[in-house]
């Protein structure tokens, strides 16, 4: 039996952008799949908990480990879903099997960008939609050309199906995080880093930092920008083949 992949959302879309690489993935897949929603975002609630990733990755092991029967499985992360799998490598290193880290980092956000997260997310607490939500997907796409557009509406129209509150709650989640680079030096298990080359939110550096403490290459997807599984499927299941092997 195969372990399960869990796949774990950038911020602020819902699962729904993994849909286009599930489908290229298709029977390379031989263990169960999973994907859920972030708290506030597409079909999950908001919980009254204090915003932490640390207690998604609690509740995502838990979720898996329930549905599946299995004590382990394979994380693949984009953004923010990269900074909860990171979460479950520290907290439960024994339900790594794998770990696919996309467009994400392990360092802390700096001052300047804790600050912004917050400043964000105080603008939109108790709000019924998103203040501007095309402003929030265009930096998520880097592709040019035809498809920018139908891309961008996408996920425009996908952002603005999410509360307010659930933006809140996802900003002050990830402006709490902290610094993950050395416990990326003790994942015991394959690993997978996979960048954007158009992407203008995860620097270069940011990835060579965690490729480096993973002690692998990183692989660098053309023409993409930060959603890079939704962008280009096909590259980012290539990518991930020595995780699903």
């Amino acid at each position: 039996m195969s372990a399960p992949i869990v796949f774990l959302n950038a911020f602020p879309v819902d699962r729904a952008q993994w849909e286009g690489l599930l489908a290229v993935l298709g029977s390379d897949v031989r263990g169960d799949v999973i994907t859920f929603d972030m708290p506030g975002i597409g079909q999950m609630p908001l919980t009254d908990e204090d915003p932490s990733l640390d207690l998604i990755a609690d509740a995502a092991v838990l979720a898996m480990q329930e549905a599946t029967g299995e004590q382990a499985a394979i994380w693949v992360g984009c953004s923010m879903g990269g900074y909860v799998a990171m979460s479950v490598a520290e907290r439960h290193p024994d339900a790594v099997a794998g770990l696919g880290l996309i467009a994400t980092k392990s360092s802390a956000d700096t001052a300047e960008a804790r600050d912004k997260r917050l400043r964000v997310a105080d603008a939109h607490e108790g709000l019924s939609a998103p203040t501007d939500p095309r402003a929030m997907a265009e930096p998520l796409i880097g592709v040019e050309g035809p498809s920018r557009e139908e891309l961008l509406e996408w996920v425009t129209n996908n952002i603005a199906q999410h509360a307010g509150n659930g933006i809140a709650w996802g900003q002050r989640a990830m402006a709490e995080r902290p610094d993950r680079t050395e416990v990326l030096r003790n994942v015991d298990a394959p690993a997978v880093v996979i960048a954007g080359e158009r992407d203008g939110i995860i620097h270069a550096d940011d990835i060579d930092v965690m490729a480096e403490a993973l002690g692998v290459t990183p692989v660098t997807v053309d023409g993409v920008g930060h959603l890079v599984a939704f962008e280009d499927p096909e590259a980012v299941a290539s990518a991930l083949a020595p995780l699903l092997r």
